[in-house]
């Protein structure tokens, strides 16, 4: 957590830094124009595979091959991470493409548009991972514990879920907990879904701009 607030740092004082540069200082060789250009887009491109490959793709493995407990247990230490890895590639992305269209000032509204995007995706993962997740992880493991108490969740997760909703028409405390966890998924659930579409749309920006 520490670094990850390192790097977001790093990025919001060299975006602002250049932002009010003086106009004659913000083009450099060009060798450097192509690093930044390189930086924008690996980093663009690692978010985009975390969120792919952690959350759907990952997400769907465990969901199809473990346990509902060990499930969640695996994904309460694999979406902190990807979490924590999304807001800082985003955020030195958003900076690469800052420093690539200065002055700001002077810049194409589609290109500021497109900096306002980048930005609100690094609020969005800032927020899953700082607030959903965190409610979402407790939410999980307070409904592992009513399960444990009816012995229940060590099966499939199909199994799993059916045991589950066959509990919780006779158990309160499940199906309390049940509502807990599933307004808390749906919010960081629906907080990844915005990251992926503000990722998408910036690809698609950058797509149109692609000769081949």
């Amino acid at each position: 957590m520490k670094m990850l607030l390192l790097i977001l740092s790093a990025a919001i004082f060299i975006t602002a830094s250049m932002v009010f540069a003086p106009e004659e200082s913000v083009r450099s060789s060009l060798p450097t124009t192509t690093a930044v250009k390189v930086i924008h887009l690996l980093c663009l491109a690692t978010s985009w595979g975390a969120t792919v490959w952690a959350i759907f793709v990952g997400g769907l493995i465990m969901f199809m091959n473990l346990p509902r407990h060990m499930m969640g247990s695996l994904r309460g230490k694999v979406f902190p991470a990807c979490f924590q890895l999304t807001p800082a590639c985003t955020a030195v992305s958003a900076a690469a493409f800052a420093w690539l269209h200065l002055p700001l000032q002077a810049a194409p509204a589609v290109e500021r548009r497109q900096l306002v995007v980048l930005v609100a995706i690094v609020g969005i993962d800032l927020t899953n991972l700082l607030i959903f997740t965190p409610r979402t992880l407790k939410m999980m493991q307070e409904r592992h514990k009513v399960e444990r108490n009816l012995s229940i969740g060590s099966q499939s997760f199909l199994d799993g879920w059916r045991s589950n909703t066959e509990a919780a028409r006779s158990s309160a405390a499940l199906a309390m907990a049940n509502q807990r966890f599933r307004v808390a998924h749906i919010l960081s659930g629906t907080a990844t879904l915005a990251s992926a579409a503000g990722l998408a749309a910036h690809t698609w920006y950058l797509a149109g701009k692609l000769v081949l």
